[in-house]
């Protein structure tokens, strides 16, 4: 019997399996699942053994070269990972990444003793690099100054993967600043015992009396754990309704029946409180797992997971491939939350691959919202808590009319409302989504604006402690923010729009004795950082919590009495089937994060510029019902999700009339391969990281439909050269 196995190599042409002979020495190890080392050319390359049948290739066949020293992945993730491939019209290389166990990115090594390992040997505690800044160093240039701030604003020290992503630089710049004398780099071993960044372990939780709407509820998911197949719930319940007490019944249930749960949340920032309730309730046997984790804490992680030792997995997306047995329950919380979707390849959906998990493993799934999409709405049973778990009524929500207010980004009543609350003590949250300084730099009297000459879209103002700079967000180029216009050379150069640093100064004057904690991704970057962050406000005294779209994510926070989002209806300014949803979801869960104590006074403040907007309108009085149905029609005589499928299709190249010629011709050969499938695009050319894009959107009843379409299609003409082709089935946005 040969081994089919596939390389885990990048190249489209080697999407599939191969034959490879199985030595006599080997053969008791290659069983599906296990990682090996194969021949493909001249190399040694990763290889995943999908099954052992008869070899199909009439030929010599290579022999498996070794057996890497991993754990070998179960049977489920192995099928599930094909599910991945076929569903979203990805290499199937790709897709065994998401599966394989933690250490199996690093590099193939051969010992001297002929066995083969990937790096360190897997589970073994890693070493992580530590960067700390050399006292009195300073940095001429953007770039390295920018690494500096970062540091000594993270009080000195923080791990080098870390620095990168917070600085927007590379390893190689950190390495040559050691290298002369502005930093030190330092190999530390990583702590994999108890993942610490999340604060001790919580004190035991004493489990609340139920509300009637929740007893129907944790009766209705037990029943679906115990029923024989498959149930997919929508738990529709208000903002502080007791959403995560149902989840911890159903969970516990789960376990007195010897079976595991799987509890997906969309943001990492979201976990640190949610697995405190968790290991409150239920004890040290919950798991964590998301992408921030250290190697040596994920591969700690899974031992305890293989092992039993853990039964609950808690995480943000890629949770969902963790290799947890005998699932009972998968929750998927926030089930709204466009942060579920993968935006690299493959572009999976966590929602839709929870859906195929619990089926497959015959578990009970729940979905939950204050704020579901319109497709969950549309195509599950719903289960609703219509009221606050301690009877705690929904705040009041004021529409501000900005185009009433004077310049500035705060309003009249916004102001007055906090510094209300900050003469009570208590807290507020206030969301912009935008980060930086000021949305647009631009010339006042030629119009000239500061754009990314790699990206077509305007580069960011950014002021947090160092020299000016403008940021492109899409690509991370750094320039300096210049003191005339390159075009005209006047110096009436001024800033349109505010972010999250401007916010804050702006607040600093209205409420200058408040305590300021900003949330964004630019300050949440380092490890721990959230926790840290939401720590320092929620500290006795009066603060504010500022920052982007994350500050409404489904935190539990005391003391909050005003909530308040500016520009809230900016995204109907964008020419997508989705902004509505998003507008209204956004006020009615940042709305939520007010006035969670009974007896709380609190105060919802939404600043708009369009106040009659339906999603604004609906969302000041909590409407989800009336919002949704309304929806869903709109979208149902424009056939879109739930009563239609998209596929998005972009081309992008280094040569724009290349890239032009490819996307009309894959355009007009996928108009004709189904009568089905309606084509609109290619769109306008426009670039991004430096590379010219074209897209073409698909839209058809069915996902099959345009699945079996753009691969039939794709399969005839192959990937033409110098070019390269990105599929998003069911994209977020359009």
């Amino acid at each position: 019997m040969a081994a089919q196995v596939v390389p885990l190599v990048a190249a489209r042409a080697l999407d599939g399996a191969l034959d490879y002979a199985v030595p006599a020495a080997l053969d008791s190890a290659v069983v599906p699942g296990a990682l090996v080392a194969v021949r493909l050319g001249p190399r040694a390359v990763l290889g995943v053994v999908m099954s052992r049948e008869p070899a199909t290739h009439k030929g010599r066949l290579q022999p498996v070269a070794g057996v890497v020293d991993a754990p070998v992945v179960p049977a489920d993730l192995l099928g599930l990972a094909r599910w991945v491939a076929r569903r979203t019209l990805s290499p199937l290389g790709s897709s065994l990444k998401l599966v394989l166990p933690p250490g199996a990115e690093g590099a193939l090594r051969r010992g001297p003793d002929g066995t083969w390992s990937l790096g360190a040997p897997t589970g073994q505690g890693r070493e992580r690099l530590v960067a700390r800044a050399v006292p009195g160093t300073e940095a001429p240039d953007g770039r390295r100054a920018t690494v500096l701030a970062q540091l000594v604003g993270a009080g000195g020290e923080l791990q080098a993967a870390d620095l990168v992503r917070a600085a927007g630089t590379t390893m190689p710049t950190l390495k040559r600043m050691a290298a002369d004398g502005q930093i030190t780099l330092t190999a530390e071993r990583a702590d994999a015992s108890g993942l610490n960044w999340f604060g001790p372990a919580p004190d035991p939780d004493t489990p609340p009396e139920l509300t009637a709407d929740q007893t129907v509820a944790v009766d209705r998911v037990i029943q679906a754990i115990d029923a024989p197949g498959a149930d997919a719930l929508l738990l529709h319940g208000v903002t502080g309704s007791g959403k995560t007490e149902v989840y911890l019944r159903a969970i516990e249930a789960a376990r007195a029946r010897g079976r595991s749960s799987l509890v997906l949340v969309p943001e990492i920032a979201l976990t640190p409180q949610f697995l405190g309730r968790l290991r409150a309730r239920l004890g040290e046997r919950v798991a964590v797992w998301h992408s921030a984790l250290a190697p040596a804490e994920r591969a700690a992680e899974d031992r305890r997971i293989r092992s039993g030792e853990a039964d609950v997995v808690m995480g943000a997306r890629s949770a969902v491939f963790a290799p947890l047995r005998d699932i009972g329950l998968v929750v998927v919380d926030e089930e709204h939350d466009s942060s579920y979707k993968q935006d690299s390849t493959p572009r999976y959906d966590a929602r839709q691959v929870a859906y195929k998990r619990a089926t497959d493993a015959g578990a009970a799934l729940v979905y939950g919202s204050a704020t579901p999409r319109p497709e969950a709405w549309h195509a599950l049973p719903r289960i609703t808590l219509a009221e606050r778990a301690d009877g705690a009524v929904l705040p009041p929500i004021d529409v501000v009319d900005m185009r009433t207010q004077h310049a500035g980004p705060i309003s009249r009543p916004l102001a007055r409302a906090l510094q209300e609350a900050a003469e009570r003590g208590d807290k507020a949250i206030v969301l912009l989504n935008r980060r930086g300084f000021s949305r647009t730099t631009l010339c006042r009297d030629c119009g000239w604006i500061a754009r990314c000459p790699d990206c077509d879209v305007p580069m960011v103002l950014h002021r947090d402690g160092g020299p000016e700079r403008l940021v492109c967000h899409h690509c991370g180029l750094e320039r300096e923010q210049p003191g005339a216009c390159p075009s005209c050379r006047s110096v009436n150069v001024g800033r349109q729009g505010s972010g999250t640093q401007a916010l804050e100064e702006a607040l600093a004057n209205v409420v200058p004795d408040t305590r300021l904690v900003r949330l964004d991704a630019d300050n949440a970057a380092k490890r721990g950082g959230i926790v840290g962050l939401l720590a320092e406000f929620s500290a006795p005294g009066p603060a504010i919590l500022l920052g982007t779209q994350m500050v409404a994510k489904g935190h539990d926070l005391p003391d909050v009495t005003v909530a308040a989002v500016l520009d809230a209806d900016a995204a109907l300014q964008h020419a997508d089937f989705r902004a509505e949803e998003r507008t209204f979801s956004l006020i009615v869960q940042l709305a939520g994060r007010a006035g969670r104590r009974k007896g709380e006074p609190a105060r919802v403040v939404v600043q708009a510029w369009e106040p009659a907007a339906r999603a604004v309108q609906l969302g000041s009085r909590h409407a989800v019902e009336e919002f949704l149905e309304g929806e869903i029609g709109r979208r149902q005589a424009r056939g879109m999700p739930p009563h239609g499928h998209l596929l998005r299709i972009v081309i992008e190249g280094d040569n724009p009339a290349r890239v032009a010629e490819v996307a009309e011709a894959l355009a007009e050969d996928l108009a004709m391969a189904d009568p089905e499938v309606t084509v609109r695009g290619p769109s306008r050319l426009h670039r991004l990281r430096g590379r010219t894009r074209r897209a073409i959107l698909l839209q058809a009843p069915l996902s099959s439909t345009l699945t079996t379409a753009t691969r039939r299609v794709l399969a005839a003409s192959g990937v033409p050269g110098g070019v390269r082709i990105g599929i998003d089935v069911d994209p977020q946005d359009t």
